[in-house]
């Protein structure tokens, strides 16, 4: 009797250890949130590419990676990435690591027809002073390619000829004609008037933050970056959570429109789903 005592102890403390193991796993693994900006650390390097290469005369392979440095191993290393086509989402890359310094991403999609390709990182980190200390450190960075696959396969970031050109301004038009039309479908169904807003899309934030933010002091954009990377993460990267609970995958959804208030009370994040559903996140300033 005393032994099957012995033993159902052990059962149960094994059970409880597994499920606080799975439990702090979830919780680190769904969960960047902003703190003050650590000012001890930064990046030593985080970057975002993308190549392609041939497979045959139809299709090609496009290669994505992701690789950040931190000065020291952090609590939380975490980089979120963002892959679209001609504006429509394909691909997410989200890895974290606990006590690292270093997080590397790698991902392969088969393709066919020309087209622009963007990708957007965050790369983040939780850093813990002390235990009563939580602070973090952010980075974004982007990357664009161009894949022609008419007459022949080539790839480019910026054009060289006059072909090249050709292509880059038929791309480009039809991207922010794309994008142009579903802003235009959201800010009229949620019947905002865009004259109140300065407009910028999620693939332009790492280059032009600091204009678009031009008007806060430097610890509040970072504070506006981080939030809204946060907001981005759990509503949009996780899935986009409907009324009644369903959760929505991402995928095929258009690149998030950031609208700033003139005003500076708030921001606002318009995509749109695959079926043409316009959906809103809002943060406020």
């Amino acid at each position: 009797m005393k032994g099957q005592y012995i033993y159902n102890f052990i059962l149960l403390l094994v059970t409880v250890i597994i499920m606080i193991y799975f439990s702090t796993t979830r919780q680190a693994e769904e969960t960047i949130i902003f703190f003050p900006i650590d000012p001890t650390l930064h990046f030593e390097d985080a970057a975002t590419h993308i190549t392609a290469k041939p497979i045959n005369n139809k299709t090609y392979q496009v290669h994505w990676q992701t690789r950040s440095t931190l000065t020291e191993p952090a609590y939380l290393r975490q980089d979120v990435s963002l892959l679209y086509k001609n504006g429509d989402l394909i691909g997410i890359l989200n890895k974290w690591k606990q006590h690292e310094r270093t997080i590397i991403q790698k991902d392969k999609q088969k393709e066919r027809d020309s087209a622009r390709y963007d990708a957007v990182t965050f790369h983040y980190a939780e850093v813990h002073p002390n235990k009563d200390v939580f602070t973090s450190v952010q980075q974004m960075s982007q990357a664009k390619l161009y894949a022609i696959t008419t007459p022949s396969f080539e790839t480019f970031q910026r054009p060289v000829s006059a072909e090249q050109q050709q292509w880059q301004s038929v791309l480009d038009n039809n991207l922010n004609a794309r994008l142009a039309s579903r802003l235009n479908k959201s800010l009229t169904y949620f019947h905002i008037d865009k004259s109140q807003y300065e407009t910028i899309s999620l693939i332009e934030l790492p280059t032009k933050a600091n204009h678009i933010f031009r008007t806060f002091p430097s610890a509040k954009r970072e504070e506006i970056i981080g939030k809204l990377w946060e907001g981005i993460y759990k509503h949009y990267i996780l899935g986009i959570k409907t009324e009644d609970g369903t959760v929505l995958p991402v995928e095929g959804s258009s690149i998030p429109q950031i609208l700033v208030a003139k005003d500076q009370s708030e921001l606002l994040v318009l995509f749109t789903l695959q079926d043409g559903t316009p959906f809103m996140l809002r943060q406020q300033i």
